[in-house]
């Protein structure tokens, strides 16, 4: 299993629809030739993608940093006008703690 990365996307203040409705259609056409929405052949895995009132979240696996790398560079190129853009690794608590859990059974 590759490192998991959570991608949140915040709307930028005052971006007309119009150019997040674009940014959308370039995000779309990503997904359905590659299944992610950074654009990215092989490399990364779609986990899934959330939507909120103030943008959303995206998981995805990376099996390779030069593919997430790609992935980063696509998702500032294509959405960076648009919506705030971090990522960060994430890491499985339940499977750190299950010893310590599983000590109070």
């Amino acid at each position: 299993m590759g490192q998991v990365y959570m991608c949140r996307f915040a709307y930028r203040d005052g971006c007309p629809k119009a150019t997040i409705d674009e940014a959308w259609t370039e995000g779309f056409k990503a997904l359905a030739r590659n299944g992610n929405w950074g654009d990215v052949e092989k490399g990364i895995t779609h986990r899934g993608t959330y939507g909120t009132s103030w943008g959303g979240y995206c998981l995805v696996e990376a099996d390779d940093p030069e593919a997430f790398g790609r992935y980063q560079a696509f998702h500032l190129q294509t959405y960076g006008h648009v919506v705030n853009i971090t990522f960060e690794p994430l890491w499985d608590m339940d499977s750190a703690f299950a010893p310590m859990v599983d000590s109070f059974r």
